[in-house]
């Protein structure tokens, strides 16, 4: 988002901070990122660094991405970002709100361009070694399923796990033989590509030159069945039913062009990334609003609280069929549950994750 050039703007992204300094000449603005400590990792990294992402796509010609300088410092090397001026789409059309025609065609245009990025030519910056990579869509998404079971479930299960329970979610969601991995068997095998894995409303920026996107923070690129890059843009964007339609059906065009059989089986294979996502989102919510939970100040409790029955409660709603779960508590229910967790804390410690 555009910001008066003072040395002294920070932005809080999800996985960084970002400090954004002044103009460098021609450079114009630039931003240097440092880790958040006490961030925790929902999902997957293929790659050592976003900048290294940014450099081998700018050696490839990817448009309207943010530029990657190296400024020497008295500590070493640093890297830095381009930043872009301009605003994120979520302030002119926010989440359920449905995009212009233009913005439709730029966003298919991406997807075509990622399609077009094959795995090996990410290999330099690849650091899965060869044997562990997915073979095929069904491996891939199993795997995804097995990250979401061992890294945000199983690892915080000793201070969490009695809040799933009390919410009614199940594990067994996330088993091996569970639904989501016996849909995953039955995927078509797609061709792999490179995805940008997070791309929402917030990761796109509304250029102030020309009010065209540029696509920013790809932290979470991987590469991997193009289906699924779909899938979370859909999750993430909210679009309005008729206009997710239409994004899906402009996706696939893209894509089958530079990437022939990327949308084979989309008609029934979408279904089963989308369950996956929803069900990836209870289990990233619920840790994510406990974390909140108990960093917050005793005066902001109770607001606190509110926001974990909201988000949760509609992460629940979304992902009930694919979690089985019935009945789905209602708001009260599930601020209840968090504030029995919380008493059950004793002394507040910790910090709010990203």
């Amino acid at each position: 988002m555009s910001q008066p050039p003072t040395p002294s703007t920070v932005l809080r992204g999800h996985h960084r901070v970002w400090q954004v300094l002044p103009a460098a000449g021609a450079l114009g603005r630039l931003k240097a990122g440092r880790p958040r400590p006490g961030v925790h990792r929902f999902d997957p990294r293929c790659f050592g660094s976003e900048e290294d992402v940014l450099v081998e796509l700018a050696l490839r010609g990817m448009e309207r991405i943010a530029p990657v300088y190296r400024l020497g410092t008295a500590d070493g090397d640093l890297r830095v970002h381009g930043f872009i001026e301009g605003e994120p789409l979520s302030v002119s059309r926010p989440p359920g709100s449905p995009l212009g025609g233009g913005e439709l065609t730029q966003l298919a245009g991406l997807f075509g361009r990622l399609a077009a990025m094959p795995p090996e030519a990410m290999e330099l910056v690849h650091r899965c070694p060869a044997v562990l990579r997915p073979r095929g869509s069904a491996e891939f998404l199993r795997g995804l399923i097995r990250f979401t079971r061992r890294r945000v479930y199983a690892v915080h299960r000793p201070e969490i796990g009695g809040l799933f329970a009390a919410l009614r979610v199940s594990p067994g969601v996330l088993a091996g033989d569970g639904p989501l991995a016996r849909a995953a068997a039955r995927l078509t095998d797609r061709p792999f590509c490179l995805l940008h894995g997070d791309l929402h409303r917030d990761n796109l920026i509304v250029a102030e030159t020309d009010g065209r996107l540029w696509t920013i923070d790809w932290e979470l690129a991987l590469v991997g069945d193009p289906l699924y890059d779909l899938a979370t843009h859909l999750h993430l964007m909210r679009y309005p039913p008729g206009q997710e339609r239409e994004m899906t059906e402009r996706w696939a065009r893209a894509v089958e062009e530079v990437l022939p059989g990327a949308a084979a089986g989309l008609a029934r294979d979408l279904p089963r990334y989308l369950a996956y996502k929803r069900v990836q989102s209870v289990f990233t919510d619920v840790v994510r609003q406990a974390f909140a939970v108990r960093a917050a100040p005793a005066g902001e409790l109770e607001a606190r609280l509110a926001v974990a029955a909201r988000v949760v409660g509609d992460a629940l709603r979304k992902a009930a069929r694919p979690l089985g779960t019935g009945t789905v508590p209602p708001p009260g229910a599930v601020e209840a549950a968090y504030a029995a967790w919380h008493a059950s804390l004793g002394a507040p410690a910790g910090r709010a994750d990203a």
